[in-house]
């Protein structure tokens, strides 16, 4: 039985902290899990996630102002997610960000984010205790509860708490390295294989921010001193001005970047904790490949990208004029060699996605289309007036044989994005492919002619049957609204009611169901999901929709106090649970809905064989509705179970 309550106090320096004493446990947690996986095995839905990017996972306590996917409170979740029948969670990408930008599609390519550092780890013997309680306690806060079922994160006070974390964090590893403390010692040692691993891009990271700090901004292509802004580049070639800079820079602030150093391993070293976490229970993280990079990786790969343009999109933006991204775009001439292999280019790409595949089971494709035929625009060009493009010069790609002769971009998939992915063991068909927007003539032969790929079916403006069987189908995704927030007078309720109600010999039901999402916005909410469990076998599913948020978590192109900082309560449990019981419930009761997505689907066998052959219809409904009234029954038990409400009681705090 499930107690909300609070009944006691935490661990954490007397700070008062809601402790749930009862939730699903034992043997009901594995009957959830068994019944809500044995009903999504029956409707072939194979990869089930939610979308949630890693500043937006709750806290189990206090925290430094965001969330994290590598932390104790992100297994607690996965665990909440699983008995529920997910097996994965759609993360934003992962790299590093800056105060400057807190998009994660801002994000660096090989540096991971150090905001995601779970510093309470770092006070434990694993980590040699080189973080203080004291100073943990300084930089962390515990969100007060305020009834609702979200909180935003403070990117500002994450970073300058982890700055204070990490200043004491790598002062205190050399000391206790230097006393021959024997964590110390052990975490050295694995520190020195990290530094080993990747030692390709580690040192440039390190001297990227430098050169950053003394030229006051990260756009390199406004230092003054143009042989730091190609200095990689240059030192590539060979020259020896360049060489005798470099290594003027790494000598003098050698431990400046060792700390960059240090702090990149202590996120490693999470991320692959929490990766046996997730081979243990059979749970996948799915990394964004972000069609972009920062300045930082092309500060370090200049001679691979174009120089003067940009990639963005033809439409979109105010009034429908194009968007200005600002994304590098790869240079096609250095995709590939000659002789067929990878140019700097190419090898620049191979590396991105071997990275993005190394901490993740699974990937995602961002904006496919820039990897086939990228809108891009000549920099000079751009005029932007009040935050919105009002004149720029650009051009598909395939329409530009001056930028690419050969015609390069058009084997980027098939030459080096889907020999990576079998080379690392993902099916291409199994990535999640977000092929959604403006789409050329050269990009549909390609992708969808040529190699075959499937994309993204959003229920929003798509119905369910046309989704292929590869598809990862959603309602919204995170640029969304919630779904309860969308507009449903878009949404043609006849063909709900036929799709999901299709047998001609239960047309009450037919008209009762119309009747209902036709006058009852939550009913029509209701049918979305069902429909969405209705399609493809691979669906996911936005963190503000399960826990029934009304609030956006990104709004495209727009400037806002709020975009990328919506995240879980870290009270997600009791204001999840407290809102299934409640008369009006705004999240989706998972095995009710799956009750009657299988009924749906029964329904839609029984009807096309109706088409054919009545007489054998009706047997087979008979069959049908006898083989799967137990999972049915089951499912409506654990729906019941979920509805039940709590007794109200007296919170019992003791300081």
């Amino acid at each position: 039985m499930y107690n909300m309550k609070i009944l006691g106090i935490n661990s954490y320096n007397n700070r008062i902290q809601p402790v749930f004493t009862e939730r699903p446990k034992g043997e009901k947690i594995k009957e959830m899990q068994d019944t809500c996986n044995e009903a999504f095995d029956y409707l072939g839905i194979q990869n089930r996630a939610i979308i949630l990017h890693g500043s937006s996972f709750p806290s189990a306590g206090p925290d430094i102002g965001v969330g994290s996917p590598y932390s104790k409170a992100a297994q607690d979740l996965t665990k909440e997610f699983m008995m529920y029948g997910f097996n994965a969670m759609q993360l934003g990408p992962t790299g590093e960000i800056t105060s400057f930008d807190i998009s994660p599609y801002a994000s660096k390519v090989f540096a991971k984010n150090p905001l995601f550092i779970d510093f309470k780890e770092l006070t434990t013997p694993g980590y040699a205790c080189i973080l203080s309680k004291e100073t943990y306690d300084n930089i962390t806060d515990l969100h007060k509860v305020k009834g609702q079922n979200y909180n935003y994160a403070n990117f500002l006070e994450a970073f300058e708490n982890t700055d204070i974390a990490l200043e004491e964090a790598y002062t205190t590893f050399k000391i206790r390295l230097r006393d021959k403390d024997k964590n110390a010692i052990a975490l050295n040692k694995e520190f020195v294989r990290f530094k080993e691993k990747s030692k390709d891009w580690l040192v440039k990271d390190g001297i990227f921010k430098i050169l950053s700090k003394m030229n006051g901004t990260d756009d390199f292509t406004k230092w003054e001193n143009q042989l730091d802004a190609n200095l990689i580049s240059r030192v590539e070639k060979g020259d020896l001005i360049a060489v005798k800079r470099y290594n003027q820079i790494a000598n003098r602030s050698k431990d400046k970047i060792e700390k960059n150093s240090f702090t990149q391993f202590l996120i490693d070293k999470q991320i692959k904790a929490n990766k046996e976490f997730r081979k243990s229970n059979n749970f996948m993280y799915i990394n964004d490949l972000l069609v972009g990079c920062s300045k930082a990786d092309v500060w370090a790969n200049r001679d691979a990208f174009l120089t003067g343009y940009s990639m963005g999109c033809q439409y979109g933006g105010k009034d429908n004029c194009p968007q200005a991204w600002d994304l590098p775009v790869l240079n096609p001439k250095r995709l590939f060699k000659s002789d067929g292999s990878l140019d700097i280019a190419g090898q620049f790409l191979k590396k991105k996605l071997e990275s993005a595949l190394e901490y993740c089971e699974n990937v995602r494709i961002d904006h496919a289309m820039g990897l086939v035929d990228p809108w891009i625009y000549e920099d000079e060009s751009l005029y932007v007036a009040n935050g919105f493009v009002h004149s720029i010069r650009g051009n598909y790609i395939s329409n530009m044989p001056h930028i690419d002769p050969e015609g390069n971009y058009r084997n980027i998939l098939e030459r080096i994005v889907l020999p990576t992915l079998r080379e690392r063991g993902v099916k291409p068909e199994d990535a999640v492919w977000e092929d959604l927007g403006n789409q050329t003539d050269v990009f549909r032969e390609i992708y969808y002619n040529k190699v075959h790929l499937p994309g993204i079916t959003q229920l929003e403006w798509k119905a369910g049957e046309q989704a292929g069987v590869n598809d990862t189908t959603i309602i919204g995704s995170h640029d969304s609204s919630p779904v309860r927030m969308m507009d449903g007078n878009q949404w043609d309720k006849n063909y709900l009611a036929g799709f999901l109600q299709p047998d001609p010999a239960k047309r009450k039901e037919h008209d009762e169901f119309l009747h209902n999402i036709s006058t009852n916005p939550m009913e029509l909410v209701k049918a979305k999901f069902i429909e969405l469990f209705r399609s493809s076998k691979n669906i996911q599913i936005s963190f503000a929709d399960f826990f029934g948020i009304d609030k956006r978590y990104n709004v495209p192109g727009e400037q806002n106090n709020t975009n990328w900082k919506l995240r879980i309560n870290n009270n997600y449990i009791d204001t999840y649970y407290k809102n299934l019981s409640s008369e009006n419930p705004t999240v989706p009761n998972i095995p009710e809905l799956l009750a009657k997505a299988v009924q749906s689907k029964i329904d839609m066998t029984v009807a096309k064989k109706n088409d054919s052959n009545p007489e054998e219809a009706a047997q087979l409904r008979e069959e049908l509705n006898t083989e799967k009234a137990p999972l049915i029954q089951h499912l409506q038990e654990l729906a019941e179970f979920l509805k039940r409400p709590e007794p109200e009681e007296n919170l019992d705090l003791v300081a």
